[in-house]
């Protein structure tokens, strides 16, 4: 660390540590949110029982009361983050200035705030253990699949025909498809697997990173069937509940994907990186250190997850590694199927009740207790096919699965804080305080592009792109109302005019656009982790891309459907331009490859 960044850490820690204008403060948030509901509320009876807030009026009321003071946390993470290039640090720096603000500026009351209101929350959540135990039994048979030489046998079965870098690259374009019905499984599965050919194919982990990131949630996010699908719903169905309508259609759901230019864009966008070998900015520079010595990862980078893993001397069995994937997938599949039957109350194996449909079944699955279930049950198959083949002694297979899963311990504290970040922004009411100060200055043509920067900047904060759904959908639905909506008009005919449309598509588009760029977002943690690269390096590479597509996206769709135009006349436009702006932008990585070696022939 030189003294010049030693300066700039103490001058940021001591203006945490001074009270300032916040001293005094209550510290309980939920002080905060009895003040304003008293203030609002008639004189009632003493004796009556208090009423409970809802959380969407937790947030609001706390957004109220902290306003910009509400932005420390992300501000700080993600400020440290790009200056020291140490995530650790930089996330626990903006939970503490997350507990800073809201102990009212007390130094000692902030470090108990964080410990207890922030970061025990946020680790002790159920579906944050559940990702967790998730992410250490799947990082268990990734271990012992690779020293069983199991990965070995799939990678030269899959990539046998990847003989070149732009093939290499197809394949795990590809791949990234057929684990559409969860992102979290798409990273870490496809991360492991891919791997070995990339490696052998002299693609830099930062590409790989790429590769599984951006196909992860754009393709759950689009998909007519997957995690994803429910809590999209949902978000929508709450904006017009609280207009006096109804929840929406699992239909007009549908009816939103052709304004979700962000990820359809970026989907063709990496198509055309990895077709045309074409590479710029900071990528660029992975890659050609990659392919011209050697070096899959920069010299001095930290990556997230253990990276070379001993194989055993024995030969490459396809079973080791086919087996654990196949029961991964199926049971993950199986459990998610029989979770939703129990939901709908359906007591047979097929929907059959009325109003229940396949499509019912998959929204109301429990996916997270399918990925425990699943991922538990795939590790355990992944060492009884490695002591049964002979590939591992019954120790060795014990170390590999130990091992494996201590190589996701980083990315488990790395998960931890950066839910913890999440949770300040939370308390604090960062997402609606984001949203109140921009709503005034809309207009209704440029509802879906704002709707779309709006959603993007408080995923990038929050570094999640589902609560920022949750956060925006229904203010902007609201909104949109009335500025779209004649006297008179019916909900259902606002609901289908094409800026209501774009506006709801530019929403889910533009939370993973922010997700995709934000160094705090847990996908983007595990994409990182999954394809052993560093955290950081993974972001600064990634973010010139994204923003390539968010720019795309932002001036060839999201401007012209809020005037009007239909979304079947935006994304021809939008996908053009993708191709052109690699083909015009990017160079070949193996020119610089070539020019590389002969001068080093001279």
């Amino acid at each position: 660390m030189t003294l010049r960044s030693a300066a700039l850490l103490l001058i940021a820690v001591g203006w945490m540590m001074h009270p300032g204008p916040l001293a005094g403060q209550e510290p309980d948030i939920a002080a905060a949110t009895v003040e304003v509901a008293d203030a609002a509320a008639p004189p009632t009876d003493p004796e009556a029982e208090p009423v409970e807030l809802t959380a969407a009026e937790k947030r609001e009321a706390a957004a109220r009361k902290f306003r910009a003071w509400s932005l420390v946390p992300p501000l700080v993470a993600i400020g440290l983050a790009i200056i020291f290039r140490q995530v650790l640090f930089a996330l626990l720096a903006g939970v503490y200035g997350g507990g800073l603000v809201l102990a009212g500026g007390e130094p000692l009351s902030a470090f108990r705030t964080m410990c207890t209101d922030l970061i025990q929350p946020a680790a002790v959540d159920d579906y944050h253990v559940v990702t967790l135990l998730f992410t250490f039994f799947l990082g268990s048979m990734v271990g012992v699949m690779t020293r069983s030489g199991g990965t070995t046998a799939l990678v030269n079965w899959v990539g046998g025909r990847a003989t070149t870098r732009e093939r290499g690259q197809l394949t795990g374009w590809g791949l990234g498809f057929l684990v559409f019905f969860d992102d979290y499984a798409n990273m870490l599965l496809l991360g492991g697997t891919l791997k070995p050919l990339t490696d052998r194919l002299k693609i830099s982990r930062e590409k790989l990173a790429f590769l599984i990131d951006s196909t992860a949630a754009p393709v759950a996010g689009l998909a007519a069937v997957s995690t994803w699908v429910g809590v999209e719903i949902d978000a929508i169905s709450e904006g017009f509940v609280a207009l006096g309508g109804e929840g929406i259609s699992y239909v007009y759901f549908l009816e939103t994907i052709p304004y979700r230019f962000y990820p359809i864009y970026l989907l063709a966008f990496v198509f055309a990186i990895a077709w045309t070998g074409r590479d710029y900015g900071p990528m660029r520079r992975a890659e050609v250190r990659a392919a011209t010595t050697g070096q899959l990862i920069r010299p001095g980078s930290s990556p997230a997850s253990a990276d070379e893993v001993e194989v055993e001397d024995a030969r490459p069995r396809l079973v080791n590694a086919l087996l654990p994937i196949a029961v991964l997938v199926g049971l993950l599949a199986a459990v998610m199927w029989a979770t939703g039957l129990e939901a709908t109350g359906e007591d047979g194996w097929w929907p059959s009740g009325e109003g229940n449909s396949v499509r019912k079944v998959i929204e109301t699955a429990d996916s997270f207790t399918a990925l425990l279930i699943a991922s538990l049950a795939a590790s355990l198959t992944a060492c009884a096919t490695a002591a049964a083949t002979g590939a591992l002694s019954v120790k060795g297979t014990a170390e590999a699965w130990v091992s494996g899963a201590q190589g996701m311990f980083p990315v488990a504290v790395i998960l931890i804080l950066a839910w913890s970040v999440g949770q300040a922004c939370e308390s604090l009411g960062t997402g609606n305080y984001l949203a109140d100060v921009v709503a005034p200055y809309l207009a209704a043509e440029w509802l879906p592009a704002a709707g779309f920067l709006i959603a993007a900047a408080i995923a990038f904060s929050i570094g999640s792109s589902w609560t920022t759904m949750a956060i925006v959908i229904p203010l902007l639905v609201q909104l949109g109302a009335k500025l779209i909506g004649s006297p008179g008009e019916g909900i259902a005919t606002i609901a289908s005019e094409p800026a209501m449309l774009g506006t709801i598509g530019a929403v889910l588009a533009g939370a993973i656009f922010g997700d995709h760029c934000s160094p705090i977002s847990d996908t983007t943690v595990l994409s990182s982790a999954a394809s052993g690269c560093d955290h950081l390096d993974h972001v600064s590479t990634q973010m010139p891309y994204a923003a390539t597509v968010g720019w795309i996206s932002l001036v060839c769709g999201y401007v012209p459907a809020g005037f009007g135009v239909p979304g079947w006349i935006c994304l021809p436009i939008g996908l053009i331009a993708c191709f052109a702006v690699v083909r015009l932008v990017g160079s070949r990585v193996d020119h610089a490859s070539s020019m590389t070696d002969d001068a080093a022939t001279a």
